[in-house]
């Protein structure tokens, strides 16, 4: 029995694993790279789509290697050519400025293969490439949650969808940031090769796919915080040292220099922040603890300052929903 298990196990071991399908009838992905792009955005899908035996073609405006926001260089297949047929176009998301948004030739290439293809789908702040074309005119769409406001004011005619990690519009398709290109790439092979190849996939990968959404970064407990305004003069904000939580919960770290030694400056911004966003001191010593009540939640907000060196001075924001 052993002999069996172990002969079993080396045929496992030098079993060929193609990248991806070469089947010419495969479902076939054409994915969109560009110098800046997020290596999560499309990396994740890839492996998604191979491991569903879909064809996959990365494509750039000319063919040439792009490096990633990270640095990964990428040499994409072929430049953007109207002759190829695709099943579905991913558009990913990272470094993207106004020039590559309107670039004409991006633009009408996603139009142009928008007539012909099954689905269209965005990762990330890719969605404002796909809302530059008007594709999302009209349907619900989502994107990373730190663009969520400037993506609403730019694109007023899209459904801004914040609670959500996925929009299925039949054909065009979004997903919030970064890894929940792995959730929209999974959602669609269960759209073209039914759920229980999803859950396959998402096995192989070892990845907890929760289809109802699972971690929506819209959703967390720090959408509650007020939006502060500028700092007051001779303060700087040096770095956001950590931020993390559930929805529930949030916790937040930052450093600054305040140009002095004396907290009270700092502290007494904070105080005009949160009540102006209409927060409730709670208590009457020098901590610096706000409450607030919305809809049916109360939420309790504690900041703690410390001092670093010199004028530099920390902050440890806790913000918790009170049961």
């Amino acid at each position: 029995m052993k002999k069996r298990i172990m002969m079993w196990l080396m045929c496992l071991c030098c079993m060929k694993v193609n990248a991806h399908s070469t089947d010419p009838d495969a479902f076939h992905v054409g994915i969109l790279l560009f110098d800046g792009a997020q290596a999560i955005d499309f990396v994740g899908p890839v492996e998604v789509f191979g491991q569903a035996g879909f064809r996959l073609t990365t494509v750039s405006k000319d063919g040439a290697e792009i490096t990633t926001a990270m640095g990964l260089k990428v040499t994409p297949d072929q430049r953007l050519e109207p002759t190829i047929k695709f099943d579905a176009i991913l558009i990913p998301g990272g470094s993207i400025n106004g020039r590559l948004i309107e670039d004409p030739i991006i633009q009408n290439w996603i139009v142009a293969q928008s007539h012909s293809v099954d689905y269209v789908m965005s990762v990330c702040n890719g969605a404002f490439i796909l809302a530059n074309t008007g594709l999302l005119d009209g349907l619900y769409a989502t994107t990373i949650e730190k663009a969520f406001d400037s993506f609403a004011r730019q694109y007023p005619a899209v459904k801004l969808a914040r609670d959500k990690k996925f929009t299925d519009n039949g054909k065009v398709l979004t997903t919030a940031g970064l890894s929940s290109g792995i959730d929209g790439a999974l959602s669609l092979v269960a759209k073209v090769s039914g759920m229980r190849s999803a859950r396959t996939v998402a096995a192989k990968i070892e990845y907890d796919w929760v289809p109802s959404g699972g971690y929506i970064r819209g959703k967390m407990a720090d959408r509650v915080l007020p939006e502060f305004g500028a700092l007051p003069a001779g303060v700087a904000l040096l770095d956001k040292t950590f931020h993390y939580g559930d929805e529930q919960n949030w916790f937040q770290g930052h450093v600054f220099d305040i140009g002095s030694k004396q907290s009270s400056r700092l502290s007494s911004w904070l105080d005009q922040q949160m009540k102006s966003a209409g927060w409730q001191a709670v208590s009457s010593d020098n901590t610096l603890v706000w409450s607030k009540r919305l809809g049916e939640q109360q939420w309790l907000l504690h900041v703690s300052v410390s001092h670093l060196q010199g004028t530099q001075f920390s902050t440890q924001l806790t913000l918790n929903r009170q049961i």
